[in-house]
C-alpha cells in the first residue's frame, strides 16, 4: 500500500514538473496581459503624462457616450453576424462536396486553402485595386462587361464594410472548408452506406448523418470564425488607408479603434478599457455558442 502511494506520489510530481512550465507560460503570456489590461482600464494613463490616476468607472461611462466607439461597436457586431455564418455554411457546404468523390479533390482543395496562407496586407492591397473606382479597379471592370452600373465599394458607407467583410471570408474560407472536410473523412462509411440501404437520399444522409456527427467540428469553427471576426484589423485598416474613404471611420471596429486610442492618441486607459469590452463581449458570444450547441445536442 505504501508503495502504491510512494509511486501515486512519484507521479504526481512528474507531472507536476512537466505541466508546471506550461502552465507558467499560459499565465504570463494569456492571463496576465488580460489582468493589466484591465487595471489600466481603470487609469487614465496616458503615454504623454507621467502622472497615472484612478478612475473607478469613468472609462466605462465614457464609452457609452463616444460616437466613435458606438460605430466600432455596431460595425464590429455586424461583421460577425455576418462573417461567421457565411463562412460556416459555405466552408460546410464546400466541404461536403469535396467529400463526394470529386474529380481533382487535391486541386480543389489547394486552391481553397491557397487565400488563408497568403499574407493579409499583400491580399489586402491587391483587394483595393479590385475595389478601385471608376473602371481602374476589376471588380467594376466585370461589372461594365456585364452592363451594369458601376458600385462604389469603398466610398458608400452601406456597401464598404461589407466589402471589407468579404475580403475576410474570402481569406479565411479555406481554413474552415478543409477543417469541416477532415471531419467528414473521419465519419465511419458504414454509417453512410446503412442510411442509403435504408432509403435515405443523398441530402437525407447529409442532414440526418453527417452534419449531427460534425456537431464539435462546426462548435469548433463557430468560435474561431467568432474569435477572427472579432479581432478583424489588418483588413480594416488596409482598405482604409489611401483610399476614396476620407476618415475611415465608416468601416472601423473594435480593434482599430484600440488601436486608434492607444497607439495614435496614446490614451491608454481608454484603449484598455475598450479592450476589456471586446474581451467580454467575444466570451459572451463564445459562451452563448457553446450553450446553444449543448442544447441541440442533448
Amino acid at each position: 500500500m505504501r508503495t502504491v502511494e510512494r509511486l501515486t506520489r512519484s507521479q504526481l510530481g512528474f507531472l507536476w514538473s512537466i505541466m508546471m512550465p506550461v502552465i507558467a507560460l499560459f499565465i504570463i503570456i494569456r492571463v496576465l496581459p488580460v489582468l493589466v489590461v484591465l487595471l489600466m482600464s481603470f487609469t487614465n494613463y496616458n503615454m504623454n503624462r507621467p502622472l497615472v490616476r484612478f478612475l473607478p468607472y469613468q472609462n466605462f461611462t465614457r464609452l457609452f457616450g463616444d460616437p466613435n466607439f458606438v460605430t466600432a461597436f455596431v460595425n464590429s457586431t455586424e461583421f460577425v453576424l455576418v462573417a461567421v455564418p457565411v463562412e460556416i455554411v459555405l466552408g460546410l457546404a464546400f466541404a461536403i462536396y469535396l467529400n463526394r468523390k470529386v474529380r481533382f479533390e487535391s486541386l480543389f482543395e489547394t486552391l481553397y486553402f491557397l487565400p488563408y496562407i497568403v499574407p493579409m496586407v499583400p491580399a489586402a492591397i491587391i483587394w483595393k485595386w479590385i475595389y478601385a473606382p471608376g473602371t481602374y479597379g476589376l471588380a467594376n471592370y466585370l461589372l461594365d462587361l456585364m452592363g451594369l452600373p458601376r458600385v462604389g465599394w469603398m466610398s458608400t458607407p452601406q456597401i464598404s464594410l461589407l466589402a471589407v467583410i468579404g475580403i475576410h471570408v474570402w481569406k479565411q474560407l479555406g481554413f474552415f472548408v478543409i477543417i469541416f472536410l477532415v471531419g467528414l473523412k473521419n465519419i465511419p462509411a458504414s454509417y453512410r452506406e446503412a442510411a442509403l440501404v435504408d432509403g435515405a437520399t443523398r441530402w437525407q444522409v447529409t442532414r440526418r448523418v453527417e452534419i449531427p456527427l460534425l456537431k464539435p467540428v462546426i462548435l469548433f469553427g463557430v468560435v474561431m470564425a467568432t474569435i477572427w471576426a472579432w479581432s478583424a484589423f489588418t483588413e480594416v485598416y488596409i482598405m482604409s488607408q489611401g483610399t476614396d474613404i476620407s476618415t475611415g471611420a465608416e468601416i472601423q471596429v473594435m480593434v482599430t479603434r484600440i488601436y486608434a486610442e492607444g497607439f495614435l492618441y496614446f490614451n491608454m486607459g481608454y484603449a484598455s478599457a475598450i479592450s476589456f469590452v471586446l474581451f467580454v463581449v467575444s466570451l459572451l458570444f463564445v459562451g452563448l455558442q457553446f450553450r446553444l450547441f449543448r442544447e441541440r445536442s442533448a
